[in-house]
């Protein structure tokens, strides 16, 4: 039972890590409890099941094994930051959920011990070696929201669009409104960032712009 423990926090830190570079809510230590709890719910299970393996609401092994399938899902839903229509954190709470399986494969034991390392490889190659091929190979679709207030003039706004369009941007919507202050609007922009999109040098460009009174990313 222990060796199993051991082995859950080894396959789980594999993926943890993964998260943990990209900085992601949920990263080392999330994974790892993760995979650790999950194989030792299963390994419970088996216990309380004892050695008679007859169904029945008693002692069936995977009666407290499969509530983690269910159970995992609360974890995963608050890895995942709605920011207006941009969704983050779904890539995280999948890999959650894939760790859950791996401590439950750990847990059972046997040759599904060796499946659970393939298993956490395989998953470790997805979230690493597509987030390259999603970066490098195929159009970026991260959108970014720029909330900004500026003067009432056209030639203002087109300048800042030439801003964006110059660092790697492309607006995609705009909803101005009025505010308290008399000549200036507040802009809400949705931004579409290309692979060579530049936030920094966009920040700064706006920052050193005289006719930007303020502006925020979120």
């Amino acid at each position: 039972m222990v060796v199993k423990l051991i082995v859950a926090i080894l396959l789980g830190s594999l993926i943890g890590m993964e998260r943990e570079t990209h900085g992601r809510p949920a990263g080392l230590r999330t994974h790892v409890l993760v995979c650790m709890g999950s194989t030792l719910f299963t390994i419970a299970s088996y216990v309380i099941a004892g050695p008679q393996r007859a169904v029945g609401p008693i002692n069936d092994p995977g009666r407290i094994a499969a509530q983690i399938v269910t159970g995992i899902g609360f974890l995963g839903a608050g890895t995942i930051i709605h920011q207006g229509s941009v969704v983050r954190g779904l890539t995280t709470a999948a890999s959650i959920w894939a760790v859950a399986a791996i401590g439950i494969a750990v847990g059972i034991g046997g040759t599904m011990m060796y499946l659970a390392a393939i298993a956490s490889f395989l998953v470790f190659g997805t979230l690493y070696l597509m987030g390259r091929i999603d970066r490098y190979l195929i159009v970026s679709h991260d959108y970014r929201l720029l909330i900004i207030a500026l003067g009432q003039d056209a030639r203002h706004l087109d300048e800042v669009l030439r801003m964006i369009a110059k660092h790697g941007g492309r607006l995609r919507s705009i909803e101005g409104k009025e505010t308290e202050q008399p000549g200036v609007q507040s802009l809400r922009m949705r931004i579409r960032a290309e692979r060579n999109f530049d936030e920094v040098g966009l920040s700064s460009e706006l920052a050193s712009y005289q006719d930007v009174l303020s502006y925020i990313w979120e």
